[in-house]
């Protein structure tokens, strides 16, 4: 059975804010790339325990994974949580790879 798949507040901003800041570098890029950032996600809709708990989990007090997107210097951490009673994966933040750790503040609604 697919899982539903949403985004919080927070991870629908961090998307846009991603690609303004490519589009300001490269506008032929950032559509392409925001389009396959939401294919990305969208695939969390099968097997999302294919991807890791992150290294903050403990920290956050929850099992959060997250799913790589991009290349080189562009890898951004699609952070979510699973919520099997549910079959729901709930999208909390696209954070840039080079950014310090999250935390538990930065997963609020």
């Amino acid at each position: 059975m697919a899982y539903l798949v949403s985004l919080a507040a927070p991870a629908e901003a961090d998307a846009y804010q991603a690609f303004e800041r490519i589009r300001a570098a490269d506008p032929r890029h950032a559509e392409k790339w925001l389009t396959r950032l939401f294919e990305a996600i969208s695939s969390l809709d099968k097997l999302p325990t294919r991807c890791p708990v992150i290294p903050e989990a403990k920290e956050l007090g929850f099992p959060a994974r997250h799913l790589l997107y991009g290349t080189g210097n562009g890898i951004y951490r699609i952070i979510f949580d699973v919520r099997e009673d549910e079959q729901h994966v709930r999208v909390l933040r696209i954070w840039h790879a080079s950014r310090d750790a999250i935390t538990a503040a930065d997963v609020q609604e």
